[in-house]
């Protein structure tokens, strides 16, 4: 036996000294799945103080590349039994709910109450148009545009592509700052010149582009009258929203409808809502479906019965449909969605027809469940339920069901997902339901640390690690002295 540093050394039969195990266990613990960390953490705790000791040094110095991995490892110091532990977790407990509630006011104060499914189709359909724009650009200038097309083609946006793009083709004669050239550049001869300027500024969300942007948006070419629009939704100043409104309405190209509709949800422009609900009578499905995520967004009740209506006439009664356009799936999941964010119960009834219904579109019927999570009325909670413990249900849905119940944030569901930990296929969306449901879950986990089940135990000392709650501390010790 030797001593190197805090560590002391044996080696085994094997011939691999007892620090080699250890550091191979906690490179597990960094590198592997979950499965994997999660028995690494378990062998590291049979290796007691030396693994401790190693441990700790990992965790003071802060040299682990994740939180996730942060936490195998703090369930690897408990494993030791060591009684440094109950001093470190309750530090890191106590940041990690300083984080946790910064993080919380955060999205509240950049986002208002809007639901992540929401924001997430936005997103999707804001890339759409990006993507759209980009292919029209090949088309139509082919190799002179490669990097604005990157640009568009990104999936996170920023200003610097764009820039670099204007300022390379622009001129270098110019003169002014940065933003001055680029506003210089929504005059160039140009016309992929002065989409990518237009996208430039709007990620900047410079101001003083308003006015220029408004009037390529009424007079430019097409391509530049896209990038427009697009780039004021980014800018977001209320300045550009009777003119928006204007090109929804009465825009020949189906392109400037939608966009808009989308522009005007990011500026919250509610004059905006009943020419929004004007435009789920449009002739173009896209148009219909920028305008119920929109609607969403803003969460005004005055769209509810509207936005219900889609829903009803684009179903199929006696083999016929009032509305065809209104039975696509991309149309039916967008106000699937934008009903469970305006979160009105009056939704409830129509939301779980959708849901139970055989004949909609998966992606529709999944979005229902996720919807009924985020109204979270007691019927909605009950369904849900029923839903995901119908095991001839489609996986998909029942794993969205489940996932639905997460964001009801009530103690009787964090219940249900407690008890779903044991549960090889459901664990992993029991267990992100239950970080997201927050302080609410953490007195059914605490019970949970008195299982039998090693590995729900386990599970269990994850979840209440990356909750944070100082609460957790002494029962996690306790648990596994």
């Amino acid at each position: 036996m030797e001593s190197s540093g805090n560590i002391t050394t044996s080696t085994t039969a094997t011939g691999v000294s007892s620090e080699d195990k250890i550091t191979n266990l906690i490179n597990k613990l960094e590198t592997g799945d979950r499965e994997t960390g999660l028995t690494a953490a378990a062998e590291l705790g049979e290796l007691g103080e030396p693994a401790a000791d190693a441990l700790l040094e990992k965790i003071e110095t802060g040299n682990s590349s994740s939180g996730e991995i942060n936490n195998y490892m703090f369930l690897a110091l408990l494993e030791t039994g060591d009684e440094r532990a109950e001093t470190v977790l309750s530090g890191k407990l106590e940041e990690k709910e300083i984080t946790v509630k910064a993080s919380a006011e955060s999205t509240v104060d950049s986002q208002g109450e809007v639901p992540e499914d929401v924001l997430q189709a936005i997103e999707a359909k804001d890339m759409a148009m990006r993507q759209s724009l980009a292919k029209s650009l090949n088309i139509e200038y082919d190799e002179e545009t490669d990097l604005l097309e990157e640009a568009l083609n990104a999936e996170e946006q920023n200003s610097t592509l764009y820039t670099s793009f204007t300022l390379s083709t622009f001129g270098s004669e110019e003169t002014g700052n940065e933003n001055e050239i680029l506003l210089q550049a929504l005059k160039s001869e140009n016309g992929y010149v002065r989409v990518a300027a237009a996208m430039a500024l709007g990620q900047k969300k410079e101001k003083a582009a308003i006015d220029p942007l408004l009037t390529i948006m009424m007079r430019d070419y097409p391509m530049a009258r896209y990038s427009a629009v697009m780039a004021l939704g980014e800018i977001g100043d209320e300045r550009a929203a009777d003119t928006l409104m204007t090109e929804m309405k009465n825009s020949e190209k189906d392109y400037i409808r939608s966009s808009a509709a989308v522009a005007l949800g990011k500026m919250g422009e509610e004059e905006a809502v009943p020419y929004l609900i004007e435009r789920l009578r449009d002739t173009k499905a896209a148009v219909r479906s920028n305008a119920a995520l929109t609607l969403g967004r803003m969460g005004d009740e005055s769209a509810v019965e509207p936005l219900i209506d889609v829903l009803e006439s684009g179903k199929e009664v006696e083999g016929q449909r009032k509305d065809t356009v209104n039975a696509l799936a991309d149309v039916r999941k967008s106000v699937v969605l934008a009903l469970g964010a305006i979160g009105s119960e009056e939704a409830t009834e129509a939301l779980i027809g959708v849901l139970k219904d055989d004949e909609e579109a998966l992606e529709v019927r999944v979005a229902a469940a996720s919807a009924l999570g985020n109204i979270g009325s007691p019927e909605a909670v009950s369904t849900l339920k029923k839903v995901f413990d119908n095991q001839s249900m489609n996986m998909g849905i029942r794993n969205e069901a489940l996932l639905a119940l997460g964001k009801t944030k009530n103690q009787e569901s964090a219940e249900f997902f407690v008890e779903k930990l044991g549960d090889d296929a459901f664990k992993a969306s029991a267990g992100e339901a239950l970080i997201s449901m927050g302080d609410i879950a953490v007195e059914p986990l605490i019970e949970n640390l008195n299982t039998e089940d090693r590995a729900a135990k386990d599970e269990t000392a994850l979840i209440l690690i990356e909750i944070g709650d100082p609460r957790a501390v002494e029962p996690l010790i306790l648990a596994y002295q």
